[in-house]
């Protein structure tokens, strides 16, 4: 897990959660609600900010999509008193709603600010035939070029998946369902979805169905 220095000290705890499939249609915003009142209710001795509508001071790794399950939810908590990680998971773990569950914590260097992040593992699981996607991610991998088109507040925007693209692979298969793993780059500067690969992946197998997105880790 990466991140990046900061010179104030402060007590800062990194959480890796799990999100499951009771809360896979949670937004982003509503995973947040659900863990800042996990925090009250655990008691946790959180920073809070200042101002009229002070906040908890946490950081958040890259979020999933609305469907998405994760192994890899990465917080950073910023503590206004020290706590032990053991603690602080323990204490979340009995409040957390069901599909939410601290996996790991655990005491960050002094100076420690924010998560860094370059990408995600996502694993795949499809319908349809085995050699056929096989066939298609080894020639999205060749490309120069993988062209697709994204639709956001009634605008398109065409990008180049490729550069994003850093593995896929086909790792289990029984009948039409095949399991198939992927590597999208992310950051500041932009990135790639499951979405965009998926679009890529149907312009070569159309006849595919797309049952499940689960992100393995986060790069």
């Amino acid at each position: 897990m990466n991140a990046e220095p900061r010179t104030k000290n402060q007590n800062r705890v990194l959480l890796r959660l799990q999100k499951g499939s009771e809360v896979k249609y949670l937004s982003h915003l509503d995973f947040i609600r659900a863990f800042e009142c996990a925090l009250r209710r655990a008691r946790i001795p959180v920073e809070y900010s200042a101002g009229f509508n002070p906040r908890p001071r946490m950081s958040f790794g890259s979020a999933v999509g609305v469907g998405v399950t994760s192994n890899d939810e990465r917080i950073i908590l910023e503590l206004a008193e020290p706590m032990a990680a053991s603690e602080v998971k323990e204490a979340l773990n009995s409040i957390l709603p069901k599909g939410i569950e601290v996996l790991e914590a655990e005491a960050l260097p002094e100076g420690t600010k924010r998560i860094v992040t370059t990408g995600s593992q996502f694993k795949l699981a499809l319908r349809g035939d085995s050699s056929a996607i096989e066939k298609a991610a080894g020639e999205l991998l060749k490309s120069k070029e993988i062209p697709v088109t994204r639709v956001r507040e009634n605008r398109t925007k065409q990008t180049d998946l490729r550069p994003n693209l850093i593995e896929a692979r086909v790792t289990g298969s029984d009948g039409d369902s095949v399991t198939l793993e992927i590597g999208l780059r992310s950051g500041d500067s932009g990135g790639a979805r499951p979405q965009d690969f998926m679009q890529a992946l149907e312009q070569k197998v159309p006849n595919i169905v797309l049952l499940s997105v689960h992100r393995i880790k986060q790069l």
